[in-house]
């Protein structure tokens, strides 16, 4: 075996007790690492409540382009984007934004309706 510049060795390491979840990369060169933060569970039921009211719409479009709309802004919440995510509330219709979870997340987001 030819040893260059990006050889690893990981002899006598010890990982005993950890816990490693999704694709971890113990020897990557150039290798980006990402890992969304969990909501706290009052913006996770804003997201759940919210998501409910939007199933309710009649029209399949609008309902398929909210929906959208919401997963982004739950992006950019979790990526702490909140510009972004204001962004993206502009664009949910005015009937969903002026439901009792429409207007709790806008408030969340410091949002004036």
């Amino acid at each position: 075996m030819q040893n260059n510049d990006y050889s690893r060795k990981m002899k006598d390491i010890s990982f005993d007790g950890a816990t490693f979840n999704g694709n971890s990369n113990f020897q990557g060169d150039a290798n980006t690492q990402t890992y969304q933060v969990p909501l706290d569970s009052k913006f996770e039921q804003l997201f759940l409540d919210l998501k409910a009211e939007i199933e309710k719409l009649t029209d399949s479009q609008e309902r398929n382009d909210n929906l959208s709309d919401l997963a982004t802004i739950k992006g950019c919440v979790q990526e702490n984007k909140l510009d972004r995510a204001k962004k993206f509330f502009g664009l949910l219709s005015e009937a969903i934004k002026v439901t009792s979870a429409g207007a709790a997340l806008a408030t969340s987001l410091g949002i004036s309706l």
